[in-house]
C-alpha cells in the first residue's frame, strides 16, 4: 500500500483482504476473519448479500446515474420505502454518497428553516467528516455537556431548574442535531428524560430536530433507528452505513411540514451525485431484505444475549468496568487505569490468534463490536471463547 495515503487514523492490519462473505472477510491465503466490525458498520446483511448485490447488478445494466433535469422511478420507489421506516407520512428524501453529508445535508435545512443562529448538539456527538457538523465552531454551535445527567435523579424529566439548561440559550437554537448512542464511538445512550426535555424546549420555539443515525440506523440497535428508543419525533432523519450495506449511498428523511418549508424557502442543495438510481436502488432492496427477516428484531434478540455473555465475562475479569449498548452496537470499556496499549494488544491478539476482527477506539479505553446484525450465535459464542481465553491469557 505504498501509493496509498492511510489518513484514517487507525493502523492498516490487513492489506490482503481480497474477498468477502456474510460475516467473514478473507485474505489471499483464503483464511477467514470474523469481522466485528461489519467494515466500519456497514454491512447489516452481512459482506456481498446476494440480493443487494443482484440487485446492483440490475440497475448497473440499466442506468447508474443520472442529470440534473431527469429522474429514473426507483428513486421514488426507494424514498417510499425510508419514509416508512422512517414513520414519514408523505414526507420527502434526498439520496446522496455518504453519512458525513447527510448529516451536513440536514443541518443546512435546519439553519434554511429558522434565522436563530445557533445549532445544538450534545458534546460527545460524532457528525461528520466536513462541513459546519464536522467542526462545529463555536459561533454556529451550542455543546451540551450531558456528563451531569447520567446520575441524575429526574429520569422521565428533567428539573426546569437544572444547571445544564441554565448554560444553553434555547431562544437562539434553530436545531437540535441528535446522535442517538454512538457518542463519537464510546456507545452511549443520553437518558431518555435529557433527550425529550431538550427536543420539547427546541419544538417549543419553532425549531426542529435532526437525528443522526448514520451509525445507530438501520436496525443496529434492535429498532430501525435509535432515536425510536426515545419519546421524540424528529422533523428530519439522517441515515447511510448499513443503508447501502457496503455501496456508498445516504439519505435523508424529511417530514411533509418540513419539506413543505424547504420548498417554500427555495432551499438548494445540489451535487452530480444526488439521487443516483444505482444507490436508489440498493438501498431499496437493503429495506426489503430486512423488513422480510426482520433484521431489528434479530438484531434485538442477538444483541441481549451478546450483552448479557460480556457481563459475565465482566464478572471474571475485573479489568472489564462496564459493558454498554443496546441491539447490535455494543462496547467493551476497561478500567481507566488500563494501559492504551494493553487494550491495544488484546485487540491485536483477537486478531492475530484468532482472526477476529475488533474496533479499538483510538485514545480510549474502549474495543466496540458491531457484526453483521446476520451474526449467528455460533459465531458469537466463538468470539467470547476466544475473548475469555485471551484475556485470560493477559492477566496471567
Amino acid at each position: 500500500m505504498k501509493h496509498i495515503l492511510w489518513s484514517i487514523g487507525h493502523e492498516l492490519k490487513l492489506d490482503r483482504i481480497e474477498k468477502a462473505s456474510g460475516c467473514y472477510v478473507y485474505d489471499s491465503s483464503g483464511q477467514a476473519f470474523l469481522d466485528l466490525e461489519s467494515g466500519v458498520w456497514c454491512t447489516p446483511l452481512g459482506h456481498c448479500h446476494p440480493e443487494v448485490v443482484q440487485a446492483m447488478e440490475t440497475q448497473a445494466r440499466t442506468i447508474c446515474h443520472t442529470g440534473y433535469c431527469y429522474a429514473h422511478p426507483v428513486i421514488e420507489q426507494a424514498s417510499e420505502q425510508i419514509l416508512d421506516i422512517a414513520g414519514f407520512e408523505n414526507g420527502k428524501s434526498v439520496f446522496l454518497c455518504s453519512g458525513s453529508e447527510a448529516v451536513e445535508f440536514g443541518v443546512k435545512a435546519l439553519k434554511s428553516l429558522s434565522d436563530k443562529p445557533m445549532l445544538l448538539t450534545l458534546h460527545d456527538s460524532f457528525l461528520g467528516s466536513y462541513g459546519s457538523s464536522g467542526t462545529k465552531p463555536e459561533t454556529e454551535w451550542t455543546l451540551l455537556n450531558w456528563e451531569p445527567c447520567q446520575n441524575c435523579d429526574h429520569t422521565d424529566a428533567c428539573h426546569p431548574a437544572c444547571p445544564v439548561f441554565d448554560a444553553v440559550d434555547f431562544d437562539r437554537i434553530s436545531g437540535f442535531v441528535f446522535e442517538p448512542g454512538s457518542a463519537s464511538g464510546l456507545v452511549r445512550f443520553p437518558p431518555n428524560g435529557l433527550i425529550r426535555t431538550i427536543a420539547q424546549q427546541v419544538k417549543e420555539r419553532d425549531g426542529h430536530v435532526q437525528v443522526n443515525e448514520i451509525t445507530t440506523g438501520m436496525g443496529r440497535s434492535g429498532k430501525w433507528f435509535g432515536f425510536q428508543h426515545y419519546d421524540i419525533q424528529p422533523d428530519i432523519v439522517s441515515m447511510g452505513k448499513g443503508l447501502g450495506n457496503g455501496y456508498p449511498v445516504s439519505a435523508i428523511a424529511m417530514t411533509k411540514e418540513a419539506a413543505g418549508r424547504l420548498e417554500a424557502n427555495r432551499f438548494y442543495y445540489s451535487q452530480s451525485h444526488q439521487n443516483d438510481p444505482l444507490g436508489a436502488a440498493v438501498a431499496a432492496e437493503v429495506i426489503r431484505v430486512m423488513k422480510r427477516v426482520t433484521l431489528p428484531e434479530q438484531a434485538r434478540s442477538m444483541g441481549q444475549y451478546l450483552k448479557t455473555r460480556l457481563e459475565d465475562l465482566g464478572e471474571k475479569f475485573p479489568v472489564i468496568r462496564d459493558i454498554r449498548g443496546k441491539g447490535l452496537i455494543l462496547s467493551i470499556s476497561f478500567d481507566s487505569r488500563t494501559p492504551d496499549d494493553w487494550v491495544v494488544r488484546l485487540a491485536e491478539r483477537l486478531l492475530n490468534t484468532h482472526r477476529i476482527i475488533t474496533a479499538k477506539r483510538p485514545g480510549h479505553p474502549v474495543i466496540r463490536i458491531d457484526p453483521p446484525l446476520v451474526i449467528t450465535r455460533d459465531q458469537i459464542d466463538h468470539f467470547l471463547e476466544a475473548l475469555d481465553q485471551c484475556l485470560a491469557e493477559m492477566a496471567s
